[in-house]
């Protein structure tokens, strides 16, 4: 169980840094995101605040799992 939450915590941690990732490259010399459209942007805005969210999610889950699956060993 320790294991499997480590592998969680790790995951939600890749996906809150891809999200991110994606967000800067959009970014131009001023520091603003450029969109396509205004639906473009709405729609990216809403999959990628899901996304920051189920990572949080998972690193909480995985690290509570960790701590439990550790401490239950002792």
């Amino acid at each position: 169980m320790m294991y499997f939450g480590i592998l969680l915590a790790v995951l939600g941690y890749a996906l809150q840094y891809l999200v991110n990732r994606r967000a800067f490259n959009r970014r131009n010399a001023a520091g603003v995101e450029e969109f396509k459209s205004f639906e473009a942007a709405t729609g990216t805005r809403l999959l990628e605040g899901a996304g920051r969210k189920v990572g949080s999610l998972l690193i909480i889950a995985g690290l509570v799992m960790a701590a439990f699956g550790f401490f239950g060993r002792h």
